[in-house]
């Protein structure tokens, strides 16, 4: 149990409590885009990347401290693998493509990661697909090419980042299924480990290491970023654990699909983006391709962790 929602799980008892920390959960994934967004303006990218990469593992250390678990990993070479591709590939071509797109898109982009789940499922594991999870596909396909408003060879360059970054991210749980890996903390913690020391590794390689950024840094800036980007991505991981337990992979991944939305309405109030009626009806037709994609997801093909 998270002791900050003990007085939550108390009055309202342990499944309603978990769908409390979910919606709280969503808020900080949905929020980190805009958060992002905004500190990139003012620190370079790879610098970003590998404080926030940084401080999710160390909040998620404490916490394993606090709770007493065991750091030992027999896999770390596993790991090692899985931090590369999940943590410092992936964030190195989301952040990049992050500068380029509006927070709007970028919410769209991660709306998509369900459909993506399911496809490397089918290629890579050999899973069989139902005749609605191939619908949902073609949906998911058709309200991507309705938001760029079928513009599919005038792409901004930082669409193709961010779709790379999903890829490689998705193609990291892919992995963690077919080595039968338990997701765990444990897990999650060396994966930021080697994934950080490969992001500080590039940042001092490209000059990137700009102390003076981060001294000038506004101080609500830093609260924003230590609140959403490391106690919230502890936050996310423990909660996501914790409810597959408690209600299932489904309700899980359903809660956490409302993360886009978030990213998405947040845009328009604290980023100033322009509504789109395109973008809206785009939305509107990936929440019918994921209510199609239950079955599939109830089978525990859905993958777990999220890269934003």
């Amino acid at each position: 149990m998270n002791y900050p929602l003990l007085f939550v799980h108390t009055i309202l008892g342990d499944e309603m409590s978990i769908y409390i920390q979910l919606l709280l959960a969503s808020f900080f994934w949905g929020s980190n885009v805009i958060v992002m967004k905004l500190l990139l303006k003012e620190i370079p990218f790879l610098l970003l990347a590998s404080m926030r990469v940084f401080f999710s593992f160390m909040f998620i250390a404490i916490y394993m401290k606090f709770k007493k678990f065991d750091f030992h990993y027999e896999h770390k070479k596993k790991a090692l693998f899985i931090g590369i591709l999940a943590i410092y590939l992936n964030f190195f071509f989301t952040f990049l493509g992050m500068n380029e797109v509006k927070g709007i898109d970028n919410a769209f982009m991660n709306a998509l990661s369900p459909m993506l789940t399911f496809l490397f499922s089918v290629l890579l594991l050999r899973q069989r697909g139902s005749l609605k999870e191939y619908i949902a596909l073609f949906l998911t396909v058709f309200a991507f090419l309705l938001s760029i408003r079928f513009r599919i060879f005038s792409i901004k360059l930082g669409f193709w980042y961010l779709f790379l970054g999903m890829i490689l991210y998705m193609l990291a749980n892919v992995m963690i299924q077919k080595w039968h890996l338990h997701n765990s903390l444990t897990l999650t913690l060396y994966e930021l480990l080697f994934g950080f020391l490969f992001l500080a590794i590039h940042c001092l390689w490209k000059g990137q290491f700009q102390y003076q950024a981060l001294l000038k840094m506004p101080l609500f800036h830093w609260i924003l970023f230590l609140i959403i980007s490391g106690i919230g991505f502890a936050f996310i991981q423990v909660t996501y654990m914790q409810s597959i337990e408690k209600i299932g992979a489904f309700q899980t991944s359903f809660f956490l699909s409302l993360n886009p939305i978030v990213t998405y309405v947040e845009s328009l109030i604290f980023l100033n983006e322009k509504f789109d009626w395109l973008h809206f009806i785009g939305f509107i037709i990936l929440a019918i391709a994921i209510y199609l994609m239950k079955n599939h997801k109830e089978k525990g093909t859905t993958l777990s962790h999220n890269n934003e």
